[in-house]
């Protein structure tokens, strides 16, 4: 089963390089944080092109471009890093929010909506690295390297929980995930996850409430982010937690969920 994961993510390592000095919205917070490149000849797995009838809602969502960033939550004035609205309503987001609802434009109007005043209230680019030291302390999640297709690789240990703190634990996700993001080179949209479930127990399952806020804020803010989740080694106690979290992910999410037993055995409980 090595054989697997060499053949899928190929060569871990990266590089670190220095991010540039971008613009003034949204500078404050990244400038000093090294960012991961992905080492020379892996290949990068590009978005697909818009298909004709993607292209039409993107361009008609693009003609109201003011009215989505009209009246957005103001921000702070706290010397942090402000979000650059305009910015991030770029093409590959608005294409990326046109498929997650299917070609539907008022769908991926009020799902823009949505992100764009979460990202001001909740504000993921202010989250800094001192802020999150003690959900970072013990390596339970990180970004590093990328798969064979770019992508870069989320690594989450459950069993290295060190705080009792649900809104500190979905901001170090929402952080996680963001970093991941801002690694992606030219091309990519989505990111590997492999969770390390080996030495999980029930003392290590989030509250029910705190799981499903987890799963909204991942599918409502991060939409066709995910391009493959491998859960690693799951005990029975996982995945009874998992039949219990299973009604509220959405159907394709689950798709994209693969059990793995490293030493070759049989999962099983993983279809539900």
């Amino acid at each position: 089963m090595s054989g697997f994961f060499s053949g899928l993510f190929g060569t871990r390592a990266a590089t670190a390089e220095a991010v540039e000095k971008p613009g003034a919205a949204d500078s404050v917070i990244y400038d000093t944080i090294p960012r991961l490149v992905p080492l020379p000849g892996i290949h990068v797995d590009p978005i697909p092109g818009a298909t004709a009838e993607e292209q039409a809602v993107v361009d008609a969502i693009s003609g109201q471009r003011d009215e989505l960033l009209r009246d957005l939550p103001l921000e702070p004035s706290d010397a942090t890093a402000l979000f650059d609205a305009d910015k991030w309503l770029d093409a590959q987001n608005i294409l990326i929010y046109v498929r997650s609802t299917k070609r539907d434009k008022a769908s991926a109007l009020k799902s823009l909506r949505r992100t764009l005043e979460w990202r001001r209230t909740y504000r993921p680019h202010a989250i800094t690295p001192e802020s999150m030291r003690t959900e970072a302390s013990t390596g339970k999640q990180y970004v590093n390297g990328f798969d064979r297709g770019g992508r870069p690789i989320v690594y989450m240990y459950p069993h290295r929980q060190n705080t009792k703190d649900p809104q500190g634990n979905l901001k170090w996700v929402v952080y996680t995930m963001d970093q991941a993001i801002r690694s992606m080179p030219p091309g990519a949209t989505k990111i590997t996850i492999v969770i390390d479930v080996s030495k999980y127990t029930m003392a290590h399952a989030v509250p029910l409430s705190t799981a499903r806020e987890f799963l909204h804020i991942l599918e409502a803010h991060y939409p066709e982010r995910l391009h493959k989740a491998f859960v690693v080694s799951p005990p029975i106690y996982f995945v009874m937690f998992y039949h219990i979290i299973a009604p509220f992910i959405d159907p394709i999410t689950k798709a994209k969920i693969a059990f793995v037993d490293p030493t070759g055995g049989k999962t099983s409980g993983t279809n539900a």
